[in-house]
């Protein structure tokens, strides 16, 4: 069983951001992040896979982690898309044979062509977000952390980018997702949380989660 908890409070720019919240996800688990902006959504999802610390409390860590959050995380603008993805794969500890073969996936997914080796810094939004979509996504991983903030570029791209996510998420054995969307949430999510100013308000059935955020002020 892989479990996360998070206790007590986390301390941001003397802001407290997450504030006396518990909580553990097993195996086979799919949870939705509910929350009106500010509440917390992006920063719980960033803990969890311990980009931030918490000044307080405890993160169960686990290995094999795919984290889809901005357009841009975890990318050396200086360098090439395919240095990039090289990087990326010796950190994942991948064996030689697999090395080429990913970055190949890599590139061919993310249709930047030739722009492939030029540094990151020349990129396009749209360019930055196939990069770092078809990098995410490039192979399985056991817990998938998703920000509904990631772009996956142009309206064409985004075709295969849902067919890829679909396939990915089929394969994790645990999904957390941060979203508004009523829709993406039912699609791909079992289990809510609803966050209200950085504290854990409701922690049920999708539905039921939807509906008490819908109804929020009956929470408080």
């Amino acid at each position: 069983m892989v479990r996360r908890s998070l206790q007590k409070g986390t301390l941001l720019s003397n802001h407290r951001v997450i504030d006396g919240i518990t909580f553990s996800v097993s195996d086979g688990e799919r949870v939705g992040i509910i929350g009106r902006n500010g509440a917390g959504k992006s920063t719980l999802l960033r803990l969890i896979a311990g980009i931030y610390r918490p000044d307080s409390g405890t993160i169960s860590p686990v290995d094999d982690v795919a984290v889809l959050l901005d357009a841009g995380f975890g990318l050396d603008t200086q360098l090439s898309g395919r240095a990039n993805v090289i990087t990326r794969a010796k950190l994942d500890r991948l064996e030689r044979t697999e090395v080429s073969r990913y970055v190949s996936w890599v590139h061919e997914f993310s249709e930047l062509e030739d722009y492939f080796d030029e540094p990151v810094k020349t990129y396009s939004t749209g360019m930055v977000a196939r990069l770092v979509f078809s990098l995410s996504t490039a192979r399985s991983h056991n817990v998938i952390l998703v920000d509904e903030g990631i772009g996956t570029a142009d309206a064409k791209f985004q075709v295969k980018a849902f067919a890829q996510l679909n396939n990915f998420y089929m394969t994790s054995s645990i999904l957390v997702m941060a979203s508004h969307s009523e829709s993406v949430l039912r699609s791909n999510c079992t289990r809510g949380l609803v966050l209200e100013k950085g504290r854990l308000v409701f922690d049920g059935d999708i539905d039921a989660a939807i509906s008490a955020y819908d109804n929020g002020a009956n929470l408080y």
